[in-house]
């Protein structure tokens, strides 16, 4: 059997990559580059099954969903959220596509391995055999050890604390080397670019003395390679990382700048072992199952565990898929409805501060007195679902004959609906955290007038 890796291929994280890294790791050879958001199109040119270590976040397109019978998949270090939960743009669904035929296929390749126990409790609520795996990332190598002088790496911690470390530092002869994971989206870029950044940074820390970060896939790696790490996060509102608070030596950011904190970054402690049994057992995990596939010649339908035939398949998603239309309508009805609020919110407040008349003129006061009346800003954030399918239509041509042609046309027309959808899912996230900042600034600015 060939093997493949899951690519977030236009990610802004290199933590993405180094999660394929360490599940290349595994592979005598990377056959296929799998795209995490489309697996439900991929296929192979033999009709032959590649076999895939599934550890991801799943997904922002959660209706492609399931994946195709090409994967042949081991499913550990699976994370699913819900995108509100995560404080990210996205879209409103939550378990739908997991439920009915989608839980059938995971419970066919099941147990799933989790990344954590959000994921683990949440998939055991809807029926499907779940169990706390850990993430891939814990299985990674050491890297090569090099003389690269006496430093330690800052990874997107806050400034404040950044600022703190740094003064500590003064003196030691030990630089203090700021950096971050954020790193402009490609979708064309290379695996191989991807790889060699990749190793680049994990070497970077493998030669360090310590690591302080927020960030779980550096905290993690830096645990698989035996690198001293501090966390320094609030840790209390990101589920992704229970159950890591008791792997690794952590504080909270406040914590820190109050001194109640002992790390001694230039002679730091070793770390805790609590998160060897979990990385062995992924570690055993992964190479059996790739050990299991090396000989397996089958076709896809017949190494499948899932055996649904296509119309099964469709009939359920199309059905989800109009119910999920529906969750998604009043989701961005209620975004606009709160956009709509937060902008009356905002104009009481230059009242309040005295911006409104020295920011807008006679008339367009009048126009937000008529707007607010009609309730344009409401009506305005709604989309013009009428034209949206028209534009599809037009796209995609008239329905075709035969049962499962139509259902295949459907299946279409709501994952293209889908896709513009999250455009506009993610205008009103911005829409809303622009306008709830301003008033969040105006509020302090009008308490701050009324307290002179």
């Amino acid at each position: 059997m060939k093997y493949g890796i899951l690519l977030n291929k236009n990610n802004l994280n290199i933590g993405d990559d180094i999660q394929a890294y360490a599940t290349a790791q595994f592979y005598p050879k990377v056959d296929y580059f799998i795209d995490r958001e489309n697996m439900l199109n991929f296929k192979t040119d033999d009709d032959k099954p590649v076999a895939v270590i599934m550890n991801a976040w799943y997904m922002w397109k959660k209706w492609n969903w399931p994946p195709s019978k090409y994967i042949y998949p081991l499913f550990v270090g699976f994370h699913y959220a819900d995108h509100q939960l995560a404080k990210q743009p996205g879209s409103p669904l939550k378990y739908e596509f997991l439920t009915g035929e989608g839980g059938a296929y995971l419970n066919a390749w099941g147990p799933v391995g989790c990344r954590d126990h959000f994921t683990e409790k949440n998939l055991k609520s809807i029926g499907v055999d779940a169990y706390f795996s850990g993430c891939i990332t814990l299985t990674l190598p050491k890297q090569k050890t090099e003389d690269r002088g006496r430093y330690i790496c800052v990874v997107d911690v806050d400034e404040k604390v950044t600022a703190q470390i740094k003064k500590q530092m003064e003196g030691t002869g030990i630089e203090v080397r700021v950096m971050t994971h954020n790193q402009k989206r490609n979708a064309d870029r290379a695996w191989e670019q991807r790889e060699a950044d990749t190793v680049e940074r994990l070497t970077e820390y493998q030669n360090a003395i310590c690591v302080v970060t927020k960030r779980l896939h550096c905290a993690l790696p830096c645990l698989a390679m035996e690198v001293p790490v501090l966390l320094v996060k609030d840790m209390t509102d990101d589920i992704r990382f229970d159950p890591y608070y008791s792997f690794l030596h952590w504080v909270r950011p406040g914590d820190f700048l109050e001194g109640k904190c002992d790390y001694d970054f230039a002679n730091p402690p070793e770390n805790k072992p609590d998160y060897k049994p979990v990385r062995e057992g992924l570690i055993k995990r992964c190479k059996d199952f790739v050990e299991s596939v090396a000989d397996d010649d089958r076709t896809a339908e017949e190494a499948s565990k899932y055996k649904a035939d296509e119309k099964t398949v469709l009939t359920w998603r199309v059905e989800a898929e109009k119910n999920a239309f529906e969750i998604w309508q009043k989701g961005l009805s209620d975004d606009a409805r709160q956009f709509s609020e937060y902008q009356n919110e905002k104009w009481e407040l230059m009242k309040q501060t005295g911006a409104y008349q020295k920011e807008y003129g006679f008339v367009k006061r009048l126009k937000h007195i008529y707007y607010k009346i009609i309730d344009a800003t409401y009506k305005n954030m709604i989309p013009d679902y009428d034209a949206e399918w028209k534009k599809i239509d037009k796209a995609i041509g008239a329905a075709p004959d035969g049962d499962i042609e139509k259902l295949r046309y459907e299946d279409r027309r709501y994952r293209r609906m889908f896709n513009r959808l999250m455009d506009f899912a993610g205008r009103n996230f911005r829409g809303l955290r622009d306008c709830r900042r301003e008033n969040d600034r105006l509020r302090k600015e009008a308490k701050e007038k009324g307290g002179k």
